[in-house]
């Protein structure tokens, strides 16, 4: 009877960890297809809504979350949608914009939060980035390119790593945070880009 006990314990522990890695990440995938979809519609039609998390626009919408951004980090080959906010919900599509923080194109820092594991873990290599790589984001008003300046580890506390590299004079920031090491959440790796490129849509 012990002995089946421990089985079952093992089934259940093996299936937990196979749906964190594996079906949380096919959900996220499925749910990042449609915002893909939906944010290609956006910057075809020219569209500008004032942001938010779920504002409509006109036409059909596959996604009930509304696509903030798409972000592109070519080192380790991200290229994945952002949406508004960083609670567990909002995470379980894609990154998520820090509501406190800037927005793309505003004088400030702008911070952006992702899994490193589970859930499509789009933030899982981010620890291979190195000073002078390209963190790219589009938006429907324009394209920004930001180089990595630094990357420290902090703990999850030390909520003033929003407010930008404190070594860097660029007037727009952006910050990346993710769990750290890989497969916890003990800490948090950040990394700090300086803005070094805009290109406005038409």
């Amino acid at each position: 009877a012990t002995g089946s006990i421990f089985i079952f314990l093992g089934l259940s522990i093996l299936f937990f960890v196979l749906y964190e890695l594996v079906g949380t990440s096919a959900i996220t995938k499925a749910r990042q297809a449609d915002l893909q979809a939906d944010f290609d519609r956006e910057l075809a039609i020219g569209l500008n809504p004032a942001f938010t998390g779920n504002l409509p626009i006109p036409g059909t919408r596959r996604s009930s979350v509304r696509a903030l951004a798409r972000i592109k980090i070519p080192k380790i080959g991200v290229n994945v949608i952002v949406v508004e906010g960083v609670t567990l919900e909002r995470l379980a599509y894609g990154p998520g914009r820090y509501p406190s923080t800037k927005m793309w194109g505003e004088r400030g820092t702008t911070g952006v939060a992702g899994h490193r594991t589970g859930w499509g873990a789009p933030f899982f290599n981010l620890d291979r980035l190195r000073r002078g790589d390209a963190v790219i984001v589009e938006t429907t008003d324009a394209t920004y390119t930001y180089r990595v300046t630094d990357d420290i580890v902090v703990s999850p506390v030390h909520s003033e790593v929003l407010d930008g590299n404190p070594r860097s004079k660029a007037a727009q920031q952006m910050v990346l945070t993710t769990c750290t090491p890989k497969f916890t959440a003990r800490d948090r790796l950040i990394v700090f880009t300086d803005l070094v490129r805009t290109v406005k849509r038409k």
